[in-house]
């Protein structure tokens, strides 16, 4: 007889304050990897009010995006304003006052890249994964409560200057059985809403939003706005900082989250890449048929090239990785993952997708998707050379490599396999072509 037990999470809308700082993080880093992919980056963010400030370090080639002082200032208003905010939503992007002071920008040089294969720091990473391919290998109320969240924003920005507000959250709870299906019971959202806001049109938003998010299945026990009015949203009625969400960000309150937050730090970082890494190797064991619910926990230390211990439990029993399975050395997964994301235009960081809607499934992120074989331990890690050619053509599609990134290649002397074929296809094709050219 399967077992049953009765499970929650929760999700938070892009207008909550958290959000806003998590996806302002992100939005930074995105934009200073795609001009040095070997960056660092280590940016909070926090905001009460109209009140926004920005704190951290960001170490990268300012030369390859010289004006990043002026455009800071733009980066942050647009993370409001796609959010949600503006017209009659306060705080409009319009009126934020911003603080850079305490961000600190160095200049950082081609010796940097031959330290970003070590640690900077030391964490304890815990991936998850569980054979539920429906709900993305994801716990059935974390994803359920992010699928309702996501429905519900887009429905608010269908009417933006509407009744309903860019804030909110969504607590659900339910049952999940032994196999890992999941049954929701009972659902609680939280809408931020004008004074004028009808309250049965409120009530059939959210409706509307739970039929759009589980389809033909019976609805669960719906409440709305428990707490009252719900008028003071966003910045205006909580102040936010990066971080905050951290057991959403992850895997819900069912999982240890292990280190830091994610948002707002580069992938070679080991919060990250740690994180992203654990999760992928969660995903293989599973795939391998090692357990239905699989954790796996990695601990880095600083100044190592890979983690310095790792640990598995299928199905709360401790298990041996197969020969055919292990974690990659740091700097490979972060390459990897850099040029899966540059492949994208940087779209999840840039967007704010990854940090408002999280990192795990959709398959779309190098980490989520099963390598042919499921081989990890067997792919042929990439050369500073390579990763940095790999990243100019990916990055090519979507936009064009800043020119200091294509000097950085010549000076590394690429040939890669890409390059080989282009130029037995068309003689004469010089690397610089693939980077947009040099003047």
């Amino acid at each position: 007889m399967s077992q049953t037990r009765n499970t929650v999470a929760e999700w938070v809308l892009p207008g909550h304050p958290d959000q806003l700082c998590d996806a302002l993080a992100d939005r930074i880093v995105g934009e200073v990897l795609r001009a040095d992919p070997y960056s660092q980056c280590g940016i909070e963010a926090a905001c009460a009010f109209e009140h926004v400030f920005i704190t951290g370090f960001v170490g990268f080639d300012c030369r390859t995006l010289p004006d990043i002082d002026e455009r800071l200032d733009g980066w942050v208003r647009d993370t409001w304003r796609s959010a949600g905010y503006g017209g009659r939503w306060d705080p409009t992007p319009e009126a934020l006052q911003i603080d850079f002071r305490a961000l600190r920008i160095e200049q950082r040089g081609i010796e940097w890249q031959e330290l970003r294969h070590l640690s900077d720091d030391q964490c304890i990473c815990v991936g998850y994964a569980q054979d539920t391919p429906q709900t993305d290998w994801l716990p059935g109320a974390l994803w359920t409560a992010r699928r309702i969240a996501q429905a519900l924003h887009a429905r608010q920005q269908e009417t933006p200057q509407g009744p309903i507000g860019p804030d909110g959250k969504v607590i659900v709870r339910g049952e999940e059985h032994g196999d890992g299906s999941f049954r929701p019971q009972s659902v609680s959202v939280s809408l931020h809403h004008a004074e004028n806001a009808d309250w049965v049109e409120l009530r059939r938003h959210a409706q509307r939003a739970l039929r759009d998010a589980l389809g033909d299945t019976a609805l669960p026990e719906l409440t709305v706005n428990a707490a009252g009015m719900f008028l003071c949203g966003g910045p205006s009625g909580d102040n936010g900082t990066t971080g905050k969400k951290l057991v959403m960000d992850a895997y819900g309150p069912g999982v240890p989250i292990g280190g830091g937050a994610w948002s707002g730090k580069d992938f070679h970082k080991p919060d990250r890449v740690g994180g992203m890494l654990a999760r992928r190797l969660a995903l293989q064991c599973v795939h391998a048929g090692l357990g239905q619910r699989v954790q796996a926990q990695l601990e880095y230390r600083p100044n190592s090239p890979e983690p310095e211990s790792i640990s598995v439990l299928a199905d709360h029993r401790p298990v041996a990785l197969p020969p055919d399975i292990r974690a990659l050395p740091t700097h490979h997964a972060a390459r990897e993952m850099i040029s899966s994301l540059a492949g994208e235009g940087f779209e999840g960081l840039l967007s704010g997708r990854l940090a408002r809607w999280g990192h795990f499934g959709g398959g779309r992120c190098w980490w989520e998707q099963e390598p042919p074989g499921r081989l990890l331990g067997h792919q042929v890690a990439l050369s500073p050379g390579r990763f940095l050619a790999r990243f100019a053509l990916r990055s090519r599609r979507t936009a064009d490599p800043p020119d200091g990134l294509c000097t950085a290649l010549l000076d590394q002397g690429v040939d890669t396999l890409d390059d080989r074929a282009r130029r037995k296809a068309s003689p004469g094709i010089r690397l610089e072509t693939a980077c947009g050219g040099r003047q």
